[in-house]
């Protein structure tokens, strides 16, 4: 009997050991990971209607009124953000609930599996039982996977064009 290396199929393998959550809690932190998180969140705020921007984003999160969590690999050259979840509390009469504002990565879908139990136990750390947020039906589905239900649809009306 010989010993064989067996190579992980590829769709088990989709996102290395390497990468890892993390808050971006100071401005250090931000500051190494916030550039490499702009394109993912660019292309989510593409759909946004023109909520924030940018710059609304990153003033939030370092003046602490929003959150901003990371998946990130430190073992290239610049650091390599795969996800990045802005988030955000909001406090209602009998709950606290977390609401995601943008959330834009590569290969969400496998991601946010991989990931979602980490954001849910920072979160209940942080008081919340709830998380919620607005999004179009491809993200819908999404976030089904990791147990988002559908309870509001959304509407909005541009005053300034009535």
């Amino acid at each position: 009997m010989t010993l064989q290396v067996v190579e992980q199929p590829e769709s088990e393998n989709l996102v290395p050991k390497k990468y890892e959550a993390i808050l971006l809690s100071t401005q250090e932190l931000v500051d190494k990971y916030w550039a490499q998180c702009v394109p993912h969140l660019d292309r989510c705020l593409e759909g946004m209607h023109g909520e924030c921007t940018i710059d609304d984003l990153y003033t939030s999160v370092m003046q602490g009124q929003m959150y901003a969590i990371a998946v990130k690999n430190d073992d290239t050259e610049l650091p390599d953000v795969k996800l990045i979840l802005v988030l955000q509390l909001v406090y209602y009469p009998q709950y606290t609930a977390m609401n995601v504002v943008a959330m834009g990565g590569k290969d969400l879908r496998h991601l946010i599996k991989k990931f979602w139990a980490d954001v849910c136990g920072w979160a209940r750390i942080c008081g919340v039982t709830q998380i919620e947020c607005s999004v179009a039906p491809g993200m819908e589905r999404i976030l089904s996977t990791v147990g988002f239900e559908r309870k509001y649809v959304q509407l909005k009306q541009d005053l300034m064009e009535v």
